[in-house]
């Protein structure tokens, strides 16, 4: 798997950053945060471009700016996500929670994702800023993660059997 930028929306001017990086526009894009990134996004897709909503974190009820955060959106990232909506746009494609439908599907996909891990094709990143163990601390795991200190995946160890 391949990625050719990613973009920091903490630090950085994602349209500016987009119109730099892609003057004529993004062919391909994941988009976790929604609200107002979402619409910035979609101001940048190519007319052929394709969009994976893969979550909506700044409309979560965390956020007491969510409503501003999505007033003026064309398009409601929880709804494309939670009702696996496809979206066309033109010849533009948004998906929302891609998930296979058939479960047999999604099994594999989950092996395929544990295989490139393993094998060492996928690497994930981690916060390695705190740490979390035992069930206990999957409250305070959370709020970590909605908190927005986290960079990558925030992880909750559970015993010496994950490993």
């Amino acid at each position: 798997l391949v990625c050719d930028h990613i973009i920091n929306h903490r630090t950085k001017d994602v349209g500016e950053a987009l119109e730099r990086i892609a003057p004529n526009g993004v062919d391909v894009a994941f988009e976790g945060v929604g609200g107002k990134m979402l619409q910035t996004v979609l101001e940048h897709l190519k007319e052929d471009g394709r969009l994976l909503q893969v979550g909506y974190i700044s409309e979560y009820p965390h956020n007491p700016n969510r409503a501003e955060e999505t007033a003026s959106n064309e398009l409601e990232a929880s709804s494309l996500f939670w009702k696996s909506e496809t979206v066309t746009r033109g010849k533009q494609t948004i998906y929302g929670n891609a998930w296979p439908k058939d479960f047999g599907a999604v099994a594999g996909c989950k092996q395929r994702v544990l295989d490139l891990h393993a094998s060492g094709e996928l690497k994930a990143l981690v916060d390695e800023k705190r740490s979390f163990e035992g069930l206990e601390s999957v409250p305070d795991a959370i709020e970590y993660m909605l908190s927005g200190e986290a960079v990558g995946k925030v992880v909750v160890k559970m015993g010496d059997w994950c490993d």
